[in-house]
């Protein structure tokens, strides 16, 4: 499967919503995240079965993208950081490095459990879908969706309070 023009708008609207949520943290430009997870996946030579196996391996390209970002402006800084309990105040936390640490490493966890459920996870919060988006494109129920993502966030969420423990 090409990524064609609408595939490259799709993912350029899912890279302008998960900046919008991050208050500026984040100094990658959506163009910026869209070329390099297009990069990724091109250079991936992965054949792809369908338009959402395409999305799941840009969304992990994001993921990865924001990762690499995140321990390069770390590394420069240099100053410790706290956790949050809060996955929401986790995921827009002004320090997003420390977040995206967190995620990316419970993320890693999770993908022991269940691949689907890792898949949905960076589905919503690496590429901004919604959770009816993520359902039409991995063609499951909205209730799954519903199902899994809670409890992804109560994975994460217990994670961040056992480092807390």
């Amino acid at each position: 499967m090409d990524l064609t023009d609408s595939l490259y708008q799709e993912l350029k609207g899912c890279a302008n919503r998960l900046l919008a949520g991050q208050n500026g943290c984040i100094t990658l430009q959506s163009t910026e995240i869209v070329h390099e997870a297009c990069l990724k996946v091109y250079e991936s030579n992965q054949a792809f079965n369908n338009k959402a196996h395409v999305y799941r391996c840009a969304a992990k390209a994001m993921r990865h993208l924001l990762i690499d970002h995140a321990r390069a402006k770390s590394s420069k800084k240099r100053t410790p950081a706290f956790m949050t309990q809060s996955l929401t105040t986790l995921l827009n936390n002004n320090d997003e490095n420390l977040g995206l640490f967190t995620i990316d490493k419970t993320l890693e966890e999770m993908n022991e459990l269940g691949e689907r459920t890792v898949n949905i996870a960076e589905l919503h919060y690496f590429a901004s879908f919604s959770q009816k988006e993520i359902a039409k494109h991995l063609e499951i129920g909205l209730a799954t969706v519903e199902r899994e993502l809670k409890f992804a966030r109560a994975f994460i969420t217990d994670k961040l309070l056992q480092s807390h423990a």
